[in-house]
């Protein structure tokens, strides 16, 4: 019988502010436990789980080999497991990306790049597996596959922990769900639709699905939280930023700030919004004069005002 594995994860401290106690865990071996927080937990719990010799931690900005083929790639791969390189074309299939195998992984989709990142994660032997946002800014066919990617694993008694700021993808993937705040970690009840806290209701951060409502050549283009890379509003005209194509939005930025900030995002100037997932580098132009890099597609650069620049830090643990 494959017994549980307890877990007890250290708490996080910084400047004398508990951003998390310390939480136990017990996992059940062929089960993909969700766990909704904010981005700077996020970061610091893939930290503290790539530690542990029992785990292995499959971050979401993690490099490929960009001038290899899909089938070189995985076969480098599998060399590296000491696995036969005959299986292939199975891991192909399994991730989808028959077609594409002669392709160079320079060539291929965002959406394709984060599939082919999570080989290293399906093949590794560890009994825990952790994700960084699997499903982020990829399309509905990814999103299928890595959940049926998922469920082989969990087939296979291997624990999954999914970290992720997007409370719907976690619906749609996880066996159970808990969320992180300040406080303690809080396991989730799932049923028809709506989620009920256990033990006591958190009053003061409520649970939020949102859809950002915009419009584009008369049509209404919903998009989930994780997909926005930032906010700009100019002569009180707002546009949502996804992918480098602007999209009119009518709700103000107050309105949004409000939606948005449950979900990572950060008011940096008082005509922006970015999502702080997205944020690649602080940049420093003068001593009062700051602007955040993104790691979008078109890597777009969007101004912090100086009298955010502290509590951004405090945000982000640095």
């Amino acid at each position: 019988m494959v017994q549980n594995i307890d877990i007890q994860v250290d708490p996080y401290i910084e400047a004398g502010n508990v951003i998390y106690p310390s939480f136990h865990l017990s996992l059940q071996p062929g089960t993909i436990i969700g766990i909704y927080t904010d981005v700077s937990k996020i970061h610091t719990l893939m930290q503290w789980f790539m530690k542990r010799d029992d785990t292995c931690t499959s971050f979401r900005e993690s490099s490929l080999y960009e001038r290899l083929t899909a089938r070189e790639y995985i076969q480098f791969i599998l060399k590296l497991f000491n696995r036969p390189t005959n299986e292939t074309e199975n891991i192909l299939k399994l991730f989808k990306l028959t077609e594409q195998k002669n392709n160079r992984i320079s060539k291929l989709s965002n959406s394709e790049k984060q599939r082919l990142k999570l080989l290293n994660m399906y093949l590794h032997p560890a009994s825990i597996q952790i994700l960084e946002e699997p499903f982020q800014n990829i399309d509905e066919f990814s999103k299928q596959t890595i959940q049926q990617l998922l469920k082989n694993l969990a087939k296979e008694h291997k624990i999954i922990i999914l970290l992720s700021n997007n409370l719907e993808d976690l619906m749609v993937a996880s066996t159970t769900i808990h969320r992180l705040d300040g406080a303690d970690l809080h396991p989730l009840d799932v049923k028809e639709g709506s989620l009920e806290q256990a033990p006591k209701p958190l009053e003061d951060a409520p649970i939020r699905l949102d859809k950002i409502p915009t419009k584009k050549n008369e049509k209404i283009i919903l998009f989930n939280p994780p997909e926005i890379d930032y906010i700009e509003s100019v002569e009180g005209e707002v546009s949502i930023y996804v992918a480098g194509e602007a999209y009119p939005c009518t709700l103000s930025l107050n309105e949004l700030e409000q939606k948005l900030t449950p979900f990572g995002f950060f008011r940096s100037h008082r005509s922006y919004i970015v999502n702080l997932q997205k944020v690649r580098e602080i940049i420093t132009w003068t001593r009062n004069s700051y602007s955040l890099a993104l790691n979008s597609t078109e890597k777009a650069v969007v101004p912090l005002s100086k009298n955010k620049l502290a509590t951004l830090k405090e945000i982000l643990g640095i």
